[in-house]
């Protein structure tokens, strides 16, 4: 069986033809490797976006702290929901609402109004005279113009037993950060170096 020969023009076209197959493949395979790149970094950006927090109600999703920027009406409830889960209670729910509440402030402040409420004896008064707390908030002021945030709320406790009930104005300034938003702290915020200060509500001066 006669093979063909191989001759220079017959050489230099299948010498060509090899060649742009190789440059082919090699320009796929570029092509491959940016779109693979661009979808790990996509895929590791929203992976970023998303973390997970391991908090006393379990496993929760959160939101990275900056991916977003809280608002002024965000930061008002924030401040709003802590006073009231801290502030309003009774011996039923007590112990869910503080914890609540501890989930809004970072722990050292949180530690500290903990152990204040519990040396005051909060929960064995409510228990002893059937007795409970409600809050109504006046006003709160959040400056927003630097972090960490500053601001201020002014609230009325009411100690109600039997038929009785007596007024304690509460009042703190606070500064506020960003954290994570979760199921457990939607606002994404925390409270930082929380102290009560003197208040006499309008209506009593």
């Amino acid at each position: 069986m006669n093979n063909p020969t191989l001759t220079a023009p017959n050489f230099n076209k299948a010498f060509r033809a090899t060649q742009a197959i190789a440059i082919t493949a090699v320009g796929l395979l570029v092509l491959s490797n940016f779109l693979w790149a661009g979808v790990y970094f996509a895929a590791r950006r929203k992976g970023e976006e998303r973390v997970y927090v391991v908090s006393d109600g379990g496993t929760v999703a959160a939101t990275l702290a900056s991916n977003y920027r809280p608002t002024i009406y965000e930061a008002r409830n924030h401040a709003r929901n802590f006073m009231s889960m801290m502030h309003s209670h009774d011996a039923g729910n007590y112990t869910e609402r503080i914890n609540a509440a501890l989930k809004l402030v970072d722990k050292k402040i949180g530690a500290r109004l903990y152990n204040r409420m519990k040396k005051g004896g909060i929960l064995e008064h409510y228990t002893r005279f059937n007795s409970r707390t409600d809050i109504e908030v006046d006003s709160v002021v959040v400056d927003m113009s630097v972090e960490p945030y500053k601001g201020a709320i002014y609230t009325r406790q009411r100690y109600k037993y039997d038929t009785e009930s007596e007024t304690i104005p509460i009042a703190a300034d606070f500064e506020m950060i960003r954290s994570h938003r979760s199921e457990v702290n939607p606002f994404g915020l925390l409270i930082t170096n929380f102290d009560y200060k003197a208040y006499t509500p309008k209506s009593e001066r």
